[in-house]
């Protein structure tokens, strides 16, 4: 672990031995949902609000972008975790000293950099601030605070998982919404929605519940497919 993360880890430990109701408290928004449906309620905001306006096109061009680049992006960084080497996220370094809540959750198996969450939310949250720096701003708030600082504090990720990821997020989000790019990531959805409107809606709330629970749901499925590969094999 370097010095910066060993620091603040620390530092939130102490915090932590002198605040359980502060504990509890971050436990309480790490567990709950909302905070990642958040963003993507604030990207339909924006469309809708766009509606018939001079943006409109633009607009629905970033969202549309946003949403094919968030798959690309959470791919890519799944793909840079197997790759990289192996992170033992701090929750499990018994031998540091340090010490957090239990998790309910499995975490030994997956690498801890960089963050996959952190990479997600602060790509929409870039994308979100193209469209409206107030908009941006509040989903920028709720990446920083409310998804990714619990996941520190609860000893999930080091600090430098979340700024590796933040970076890449929003690296991944200027990107997305530059004009070139955005017209060829907007331009599949641009043909669905006017050709089938039913259909290119409830795709887009499938993707944004997807989004909002990391595209959990569908890696547990791929596992479990596979797991039953090679039980069928054997």
């Amino acid at each position: 672990m370097n010095a910066f993360d060993d620091h603040l880890l620390r530092s939130l430990n102490h915090l932590a031995d002198h605040s359980p109701l502060l504990v509890r408290l971050i436990q309480v928004i790490y567990e709950d949902d909302l905070k990642g449906a958040f963003p993507l309620a604030l990207l339909w905001w924006a469309w809708f609000d766009a509606q018939g306006t001079a943006k409109e096109r633009e607009v629905r061009e970033k969202i549309m972008a946003s949403y094919g680049g968030f798959v690309i992006s959470i791919v890519a960084v799944r793909v840079m975790m197997m790759v990289l080497p192996f992170r033992v996220r701090p929750i499990h370094l018994v031998a540091s000293g340090l010490h957090f809540p239990d998790q309910p959750f499995g975490w030994m198996q997956w690498s801890a950099f960089p963050s996959d969450t952190a990479a997600l939310f602060f790509f929409l949250a870039t994308c979100l601030w193209s469209i409206s720096t107030l908009l941006g701003s509040l989903a920028l708030l709720d990446a920083a605070f409310l998804i990714c600082f619990p996941r520190v504090f609860l000893g999930i990720h080091y600090p430098t998982d979340i700024l590796a990821g933040a970076v890449i997020g929003v690296v991944g989000g200027y990107w997305a919404t530059r004009p070139t790019t955005r017209a060829w990531l907007a331009r599949p959805g641009i043909w669905w929605v006017q050709a089938h409107p039913p259909s290119f809606y409830a795709t887009a709330f499938l993707l944004a519940f997807l989004a909002a629970r990391i595209f959990w749901p569908v890696q547990r499925i791929a596992v479990g497919l596979l797991h039953l590969a090679r039980l069928w094999r054997h």
